[in-house]
């Protein structure tokens, strides 16, 4: 009797035990992902590099003679013409060596009337016979040395006067004046003494230095013509004026693998300096066909750019890229993949090469029901 009673309890829990062995457990739920379609489109090709702005003309202003410092006219951060008076040295010693060299010049220029009057007399005299040939050769020695006397003279008054203009130091361009670097009163020395510094802001360059592989992308776009350039500052904004490619290097830098290439650009408001860090945006073709997909559909490890590619059976596959430049918020996708593929751009952290997946629209809800939310709703029926 009690084994009896211990079979028909067991029984239930055997015949249940046998149903759910063959009972077909739930299938995994697929992933639900969004996707977007690669398209072929028409934009401006533009590569991107670092730049570094630079002045067209600086200028290192320098005294070309020594002497106090007495004058300052300009106002430092100014601009200032070609030929505006930047300093002046004090010109007394300079003018007293003018006057003294005048005076000079005109003790020669008597002693050389002089002489040639003699030598015309003598001249005549000798062909008279009232005088000799060595009196004759005398006075015409001393004729020449008078005509030497005077031509030194002459030069030392030049010199004299040449460096009385240099005791007044003015702006060899049009630029902006930096700030003073000696004050009056100072002694300058002749070519030492470094007085301030000048820039031409209107235009301005920027350098910057593609890869030796980024270069020969450009070259088949330069042959057409100047690349343009426009400039992004530092703050992200974009510079009002655009200018173009005017220099390219004659080799590349065999330590770094760049060439230098120079961009002039101009800069009326005068609002840019040199030695800013700024964004050279090259700007290839205007109009170049392309294969875009969405930003946020490429992912990267240490394998480089990747993709998932849906496949006409759902299923997806992984797909590494070569990104170009970024246009809007898309990808210039150069190789791996071609116009219509469908990508992943969300749940891009769940999927697998090989899975099968849902794809719904943006926004819109599950439709089936994943596993646990099936086994779910067999427990309440049961």
């Amino acid at each position: 009797m009690p084994g009896a009673v211990w079979v028909a309890l067991c029984l239930p829990l055997l015949l249940a035990g046998c149903d759910g062995g063959n009972a077909k457990p739930d299938q995994a739920a697929k992933q639900q992902v969004e996707v977007a379609t690669a398209e072929s489109a028409e934009i401006p090709l533009v590569d991107e590099f670092v730049g570094q702005t630079a002045a067209v003309k600086l200028v290192d202003v320098r005294a070309k003679v020594q002497g106090y410092l007495t004058e300052r006219p300009f106002t430092e951060g100014a601009d200032v013409k070609k030929g505006d008076v930047l300093f002046v040295i004090d010109q007394r010693p300079f003018q007293a060596e003018v006057d003294q060299n005048k005076a000079e010049l005109e003790q020669n220029q008597g002693r050389l009337d002089f002489a040639k009057e003699q030598l015309t007399r003598y001249e005549k005299l000798k062909d008279e016979g009232t005088a000799s040939v060595q009196k004759y050769e005398s006075t015409r020695a001393e004729a020449i040395e008078a005509a030497g006397e005077l031509a030194a003279s002459q030069a030392a008054l030049q010199n004299a006067k040449l460096n009385l203009d240099y005791a007044t130091v003015t702006a060899p361009i049009d630029g902006r004046v930096s700030n003073t670097l000696v004050n009056i009163g100072n002694l300058v020395s002749a070519e030492d003494t470094l007085l301030t510094t000048l820039v031409q802001l209107d235009p301005i360059y920027v350098y910057f230095s593609p890869s030796e592989e980024d270069y020969q992308k450009m070259v088949p776009f330069q042959a057409k013509g100047p690349l343009k350039v426009a400039m992004v500052l530092s703050s992200g904004t974009a510079f009002s004026h655009e200018g173009a490619v005017d220099f390219v290097d004659n080799q590349v830098d065999p330590n770094t693998g760049t060439i230098k290439m120079r961009a002039v650009i101009p800069n009326p408001d005068k609002t840019q300096r040199p030695g800013q860090f700024v964004t050279a945006k090259v700007t290839l073709a205007d109009k170049h066909r392309v294969v875009l997909i969405p930003a946020k559909a490429v992912a990267q490890d240490e394998g480089g750019h990747y993709v998932y590619v849906v496949g006409k059976d759902e299923k997806v596959n992984r797909q590494s890229v070569t990104i170009g430049p970024e246009y809007e918020s898309s990808y210039v996708i150069e190789k791996g993949v071609k116009p219509g593929d469908r990508v992943v751009v969300t749940g891009l952290q769940k999927v697998h090469a090989g899975a099968e997946v849902e794809i719904v629209t943006p926004g819109s809800k599950a439709s089936g029901k994943t596993g646990a939310d099936k086994q779910e709703a067999q427990a309440s029926d049961g």
